[in-house]
């Protein structure tokens, strides 16, 4: 460092006194310069009759020649250099060096590992069932994209991401951007790919046709705020690398779009999204002929999608100091935990279904369907199909009763009914039978009409229960 730069504040003594110090620590001779004439131009802080020059602790501790000094770097200094200046200036005074980035690492491989078993399970369920479908097919897409958003956040903090940002060499810097925008790339796409797992979800298990128009309408939706939100990120900024490099000031870009307002505007529409696509099965549950508790139970196994909802709402209050903070490394690391936890969280929201279809085939006593055999097999043994099956003949015409996992259909029909001896532990539909085109509801003593029921294991997400 120059002695001109120190002769600069004005006193001999207080400048020979002063850059021996900032020197040891390499403050940029900007910085030093800011540093000598706030000193300088203070009462607040009297020289030491020892070595005529303002105790330390009391300029660190001084809000105006702090501000006077920041002020000052801001005009004269780099970025670079004022980043430099304040991590020496933090090091002369004894402030404390903040980092959280390990719970980065913690929720993005704890929540990313959770995410992976739910779909493995998931996987396990449908293939074991010969019952994978577009709601599995997406479930898996939505987990592709999520994997490497967890793999990037593990890794970012490693180089910085949850310390002071002046703390971390500009290198780095521009690495950690660079991971942060691949993971909002790849949000986008997972958001869309979960939201579609639900809705396939729901094509398969009601076929109501305005439900599943209202389905198909929302699935455009979702597709559409992927692609919109998508291509914005891509073409956010020009060029593309402005986006992790403009921050230095040295690299210019042609156009940014508001970062603050497109988060936010796309964080408002998914939480829109999520919260209608949450609603869309309640009116068909509640229109079911089942106990209030069951009802419940229902309403609480599609209800899980809510689940993501809260934690986007908790994530959308981090976002307002998106890009705009001073201390982007450190301010921004709540937005980027919830970020990282939605998506994994909604992987394993769109999972969950599986869940106890899969521990029944661990422990069928525990988690598999309560009923039994025999009311599998009542069926009315006076038809045709039935005296051909068991050589007898009887007047009586028995309730067909039918159990799933979820709850129980009764069909109190007279019905030509043929029982597989296999059973599903899962999802039954969850509509009345229809007849002719439209919706019937059940009735007794009718010999209009035969219906088939068949109840197998071939289809581990829907349906189970169909009328043929």
């Amino acid at each position: 460092m120059r002695l001109s730069n120190c002769v600069g504040v004005g006193i001999a003594l207080l400048s020979y006194a002063i850059c021996p110090v900032v020197a040891q620590y390499g403050l940029p001779d900007c910085a030093a310069l800011c540093f000598g004439n706030a000193v300088q131009n203070q009462s607040e802080c009297p020289p030491d009759a020892a070595t005529q020059m303002p105790a330390m602790p009391c300029v660190c501790g001084s809000t105006s020649i702090n501000a006077a000094i920041q002020g000052c770097v801001r005009l004269t200094c780099t970025v670079k250099e004022s980043l430099s200046a304040v991590n020496t200036t933090s090091t002369l005074c004894g402030a404390p060096v903040r980092d959280r980035s390990s719970i980065m690492i913690l929720v993005a491989s704890i929540s990313g590992g959770f995410a992976l078993l739910s779909l493995i399970i998931r996987l396990v369920v449908a293939i074991t069932g010969s019952s994978f479908g577009w709601d599995d097919a997406c479930a898996t897409l939505a987990w592709l994209f999520s994997a490497p958003i967890s793999f990037l956040q593990c890794v970012t903090p490693r180089l910085g991401y949850g310390k002071d940002t002046w703390t971390v060499p500009p290198k780095d810097i521009y690495i950690v951007l660079q991971m942060i925008y691949a993971s909002q790339v790849g949000y986008f796409i997972c958001s869309a790919f979960t939201k579609l797992c639900f809705l396939s979800f729901f094509l398969r298990i009601f076929p109501d046709k305005s439900t599943r128009r209202i389905v198909f309408a929302f699935i455009g939706i979702s597709i559409v705020y992927g692609c919109v939100f998508e291509i914005a990120l891509l073409v956010g900024c020009k060029p593309i690398s402005a986006i992790w490099t403009s921050w230095d000031g040295e690299s210019k870009a042609e156009y940014c779009i508001n970062q603050n307002k497109f988060f936010y505007s796309a964080a408002a529409v998914n939480i829109a999204l999520d919260l209608a696509i949450v609603i869309i099965p309640i009116p068909e549950l509640i229109k079911l002929n089942l106990s209030m508790k069951r009802k419940l139970f229902l309403l609480t196994i599609f209800g899980v999608g809510g689940i993501t909802i809260l934690v986007s709402c908790i994530r959308l209050q981090y976002l307002a100091q998106y890009a705009a903070s001073e201390n982007p490394l450190y301010d921004n690391l709540n937005a980027g935990i919830f970020s990282v936890l939605e998506t994994n969280v909604g992987v394993m929201c769109i999972c969950m279904p599986s869940f106890r279809r899969f521990l029944a085939t661990l422990s069928p006593k525990c988690f598999g369907s309560t009923e039994n055999d025999s009311k599998y097999k009542a069926y009315d043994d006076n038809t045709p199909n039935a005296r051909a099956l068991s050589g007898k003949r009887s007047n009586r015409i028995k309730k067909s009763t039918l159990g799933g996992s979820l709850f129980e259909t009764q069909i109190t029909k007279t019905v030509d009914t043929r029982v597989e001896s296999e059973r599903s532990d899962d999802e039954v539909q969850l509509v009345e039978l229809e007849r002719n085109g439209k919706s019937t509801a059940p009735s007794t003593g009718s010999e209009e009409g035969q219906y088939s029921v068949k109840y197998t294991t071939t289809s581990s997400h829907n349906g189970n229960f169909q009328g043929q």
